[in-house]
């Protein structure tokens, strides 16, 4: 009978179709054009380990993004003042130097990433999520014991920036386009989004209690390398390893130069499609606004402008976290899930253009108002509709999964690098010339969010919106 014949067929695609950790349902094409009749066929076993599967790969992610964000929020102050020590006091050399550093994280940020990606391809996630802890225990430990080296707190510096960005955004973007479909996708960087809040609710509490008992920045870097052995330990226990041995590339010695070239990922524009192009260029100008890229003119403003003490700002990054955490709860996956990857994005760019609009402001009641309507799109917040959709269009036109991270991670970095740079010396150049400071954010709203909304405008549903579910939600919304 037809039943008995397709038997075997059913068996053969089964086999295709199930690897020894989930992969994404964007993943399934290849296999079903083996076997066009079928699709992934799981019984309710298999459905539960995949399950039990993905939510423990969440689950590792969250606590290694949240140890990851924990060492870059405890020395938000404590760099900054013990470069002020270093510099004699001279804001606008501190405010050079900490923006000079973040251009050049940026700059040595392509080679990292792009190397580190294309070789998690080829050797796995999880050796290369490693690296960020197991460097900043040595970055750490360094500073503490020469706090009055000048280049050796800023290679640390620069060192701490590139490997925590690399073992965290990289290879955790990597482990999800492996495992995750697009709406599971968005829905851990959602929560993600929560975490990086929550991190940044409760590490100023440690680093200002260190700066409140010691009087000495030096003792916040201690910290920093215990946290990492600690993040170390608890990493290399709990996080699974997501590539499996047979989906995993193979280097040939004529394909060594692509491992090294920092500008691979020229090739999203030379090989990927007009829109995951147009997406990622787009996203690549919202992290602009990305908070690393912030930080230090921040603490400068809230210590030099609006006048705030240790405590005053520990606790205006206390309250900014807990209402990111908030926002994310509340409204995050809501609105993913209602809207329509354009009205998503266009409302967080509008909301962010807002925002940073009224925030150079020497007024601490308007500094904080304009807190409030960035809370949506905050932190990158405002690339998830598209970054989904870009890791689903990515692996449908045949990239790997840690070499496109990598790449967009490159662009990323190039945005950091530049960024800092062009924020940090126009700050300082309208502290000499007499010029309002506080233009800066103006700057930061027409890069960060007009310019991308403009380019969005430019672009068709069909392009960026997910086939399966864009009328769904478009009806919804409307």
């Amino acid at each position: 009978s037809s039943t008995e014949a397709r038997a075997p067929q059913v068996e053969v695609c089964r086999r295709l179709v199930r690897p020894p950790f989930p992969s994404s349902s964007a993943a399934a094409p290849t296999s079903a054009r083996a076997c066009p009749s079928m699709a992934p066929v799981l019984s309710r076993e298999e459905e539960a380990v995949e399950k039990a599967q993905k939510a423990a790969l969440v689950k590792a992610s969250l606590l290694h993004c949240f140890q990851s964000v924990a060492q870059h929020v405890m020395l938000i102050q404590s760099e900054p003042m013990l470069l002020k020590e270093l510099c004699n006091g001279d804001m606008a050399e501190t405010a050079r130097l900490l923006a000079n550093t973040s251009g050049l994280v940026g700059l040595l940020g392509l080679f990292v990433n792009q190397i580190g990606g294309k070789l998690s391809d080829i050797h796995g996630r999880k050796k290369f999520l490693m690296l960020g802890p197991i460097g900043n225990i040595l970055w750490g430990s360094l500073v503490y014991m020469n706090p009055t080296n000048k280049p050796l707190v800023l290679f640390c510096r620069i060192m701490r920036m590139i490997m925590t960005t690399f073992s965290n955004t990289v290879m955790l973007g990597s482990a999800f386009g492996d495992a995750l479909p697009p709406d599971e996708h968005k829905a851990a960087g959602v929560k993600l989004s929560a975490v990086v809040g929550a991190s940044v609710v409760l590490t100023p509490f440690v680093e200002a209690a260190i700066l409140g008992r010691t009087k000495n920045p030096r003792y916040s870097y201690l910290v920093l390398a215990l946290m990492s052995l600690f993040q170390t330990c608890s990493s290399a226990s709990t996080f699974p390893e997501t590539l499996e041995l047979a989906k995993r590339t193979k280097q040939a010695a004529s394909n060594i130069l692509s491992t090294i070239n920092p500008f691979g990922f020229l090739n999203i524009y030379t090989r990927g499609s007009k829109a995951l192009a147009g997406m990622t260029t787009i996203q690549t100008f919202q992290l602009l606004l990305d908070g690393k890229n912030m930080s230090d003119i921040t603490e400068i403003w809230k210590r030099n402008h609006l006048g705030w003490s240790v405590e005053q700002s520990r606790n205006f990054i206390v309250l900014y976290g807990t209402l990111v955490v908030a926002s994310s709860a509340i409204f995050g996956e809501k609105l993913l899930k209602t809207m329509t990857n354009r009205q998503y994005t266009s409302l967080t760019n509008s909301l962010n253009t807002l925002a940073f609009s009224m925030r150079g402001t020497t007024k601490t009641w308007l500094f904080l108002l304009a807190t409030l309507p960035m809370l949506p799109g905050v932190n990158g917040a405002s690339t998830k509709a598209l970054a989904s959709r870009c890791t689903s269009l990515a692996k449908a036109e045949g990239f790997g999964m840690g070499e496109f991270s990598a790449w967009s991670n490159n662009l990323r970095s190039l945005a950091s690098a530049i960024q800092p740079v062009l924020i940090g010396n126009y700050y300082a150049w309208c502290i000499r010339k007499g010029v309002f400071p506080g233009s800066v954010y103006w700057l930061l709203a027409i890069s960060g969010a007009i310019i991308p909304e403009i380019m969005l405008r430019f672009m068709s549903d069909a392009e960026i919106e997910d086939k399966a579910v864009d009328t769904s939600k478009a009806a919804k919304a409307s």
